[in-house]
């Protein structure tokens, strides 16, 4: 990752800087999710492929199954 610099109002930066590091993390998460959206040239939902593709393949590779997705689905019903 990289950081980069925006202006925004006092008010914000006064909030985000006294904010606990959680409420920090998930306004890190919204404006890069919000950034991505708004400087991609791909779909959203061929991101989301991409990432799912991902996933599945890493699941994999470490040993992940079928069974084992359906067990723990099975745990939240």
């Amino acid at each position: 990752m990289e950081s980069i610099v925006i202006n925004v109002p006092p008010y914000l930066a006064n909030a985000f800087m006294n904010a606990d590091e959680s409420k920090r993390r998930n306004a890190e998460i919204y404006i890069n999710t919000f950034l991505t959206e708004l400087f991609s040239d791909e779909p959203a939902n061929e991101r989301l492929f991409k990432t799912m593709k991902k996933a599945t393949a890493e699941a994999k590779a470490n040993g992940f199954t079928t069974d084992m997705m359906d067990e723990l689905l099975k745990d939240n019903e």
